[in-house]
């Protein structure tokens, strides 16, 4: 268990700029060699593409629609709850309508509006050659998991991709992350979990697992913040910088790289 004179402010030196970061640091912290990745906010940037499938199945039932700014705060809980909270708690079954017709809108549409963030696919590249297995968990549906991880990572650097599936408790139920472990043979010891919202830190704490939040996604960093994940990162630079710690020979070779 992580005790309060853990949680401290430090300042770690990248290449690029010096950031400062919450940190809850585990005593004898050494290198994630596991690296679980949540997908929306996190690998990629699918608000736009969300937000256009979201207001198709709207129109379609007489429904206000929304702007992307709205719509980022309904992301992060599956694409029910997402349908649910555009629709209003007063639509009752209508909700299932208005699902059903996102769903297929956004089958078809979805890599109109999904991009990678930048640094993302150096920042994987660089994790393979340090030979850590990297997965994905989301709660967006199981095949748009798939097939976005698919099309935007052709290279299938993802050792297991898990979205949300029927009879499968979502995020931030921590049965996702066990089933990865379990999959993989990997320990609560090495892995750690990347996300950008509060289901991601609770879903890791409830496994028994790191998190690091970014805060280039959907949810504010003070917010992030106040449910303490082990780590904040601000950039995709710093996540490097926290899975590969200083006491290591690979955070020391990339060290004097930036000499």
């Amino acid at each position: 268990m992580e005790c309060d004179t853990c949680l401290t402010f430090l300042s770690f030196h990248t290449c690029t700029e010096t950031q400062i970061m919450l940190l809850s640091r585990p005593p004898n912290h050494t290198m994630h060699s596991h690296i679980i990745f949540d997908l929306d906010g996190t690998l990629v940037e699918s608000l736009p593409g969300i937000t256009n499938s979201l207001n198709h199945a709207l129109q379609a039932h007489q429904l206000p629609t929304y702007g992307e700014a709205e719509v980022r705060s309904f992301i992060g809980n599956g694409s029910f709850n997402l349908c649910e909270l555009a629709a209003g708690d007063d639509q009752g079954a209508q909700v299932e309508s208005v699902h059903a017709a996102f769903m297929d809108h956004y089958g078809e549409h979805w890599n109109s509006g999904t991009i990678v963030f930048d640094g993302i696919h150096e920042l994987i590249a660089q994790l393979k050659k340090l030979g850590c297995t990297l997965s994905v968990l989301s709660n967006k549906p199981h095949a748009f998991t798939t097939e976005i991880c698919k099309f935007l990572f052709p290279d299938d650097p993802f050792a297991c991709v898990l979205g949300q599936r029927d009879g499968i408790e979502k995020k931030p139920n921590p049965s996702g992350v066990h089933e990865l472990l379990g999959e993989l043979g990997q320990s609560s010891n090495n892995s750690i979990l990347i996300g950008d919202s509060r289901v991601d830190i609770f879903t890791a704490r409830n496994a028994g697992i790191h998190s690091i939040a970014v805060t280039w996604g959907y949810e504010d960093a003070a917010e992030l913040q106040v449910h303490k994940p082990n780590w904040v990162a601000q950039s995709v630079e710093d996540i490097l910088t926290i899975i590969t710690p200083k006491n290591t020979p690979t955070y020391r070779d990339s060290e004097s790289a930036c000499l």
